[in-house]
C-alpha cells in the first residue's frame, strides 16, 4: 500500500543524567502501511536489515522484545500485553557501558488504520509497522566502540 519515512523529535519520560537515556532525541522512522501479512513480513525484513547495517558499523547488538514506557497498574498490563504479542523489538547496544536501545521495530496492528481511517484495497482497516533509529543514540553507540 504505502511506505513513508520521516525524522522527528521523540520525547521519553526517563529522567536520568545518563546521556544515553536522553529525554528528547531525533528518530528516523520508516513506516509501512498495508495488510497484516505484508506489514509483518516487511517489519521482519527491516529488523534483520537494521541489525546487519548496525553490526557492519562495528556495533555489538542484542535483539530484545520490548515495550513502550507505560505507567501505573494499567501501564504494567499494557506493557505485558505488548511484550507478549512481540509488538516491539529493540536493537540494544552499549553506550558508555550501559545497554541502550538504539533502534526499534514496531507493529501497531490496525490501531492507526482505525484511528485515521486508513483502508487496504479490500476496504479493511490497514495495519502499520515501523523501523526507527534513534539518531543521537546510534551516534553515541558508535563513539563507544
Amino acid at each position: 500500500m504505502t511506505l513513508d519515512t520521516g525524522d522527528s523529535y521523540v520525547f521519553r519520560h526517563e529522567p536520568s543524567s545518563d546521556p544515553s537515556r536522553m529525554q528528547i532525541f531525533h528518530m528516523r522512522e520508516i513506516v509501512r502501511v498495508a495488510d497484516r501479512d505484508t506489514v509483518l513480513a516487511w517489519r521482519s525484513a527491516w529488523r534483520a536489515r537494521a541489525e546487519q547495517l548496525l553490526r557492519s558499523l562495528g556495533l555489538e547488538l542484542e535483539l530484545d522484545v520490548a515495550n513502550d514506557p507505560f505507567f501505573g497498574r494499567t501501564g504494567r498490563l499494557l506493557a505485558a500485553a505488548q511484550r507478549g504479542q512481540e509488538l516491539k523489538w529493540e536493537l540494544v547496544a552499549s553506550v558508555a557501558g550501559n545497554p541502550t536501545a538504539i533502534a526499534s521495530s514496531n507493529y501497531h496492528q490496525d490501531h492507526f488504520g482505525h484511528t485515521y481511517d486508513l483502508l487496504t484495497a479490500d476496504d479493511a482497516p490497514a495495519h502499520t509497522g515501523c523501523m526507527a533509529f534513534g539518531e543521537e543514540r546510534v551516534t553515541l553507540a558508535l563513539f563507544s566502540v
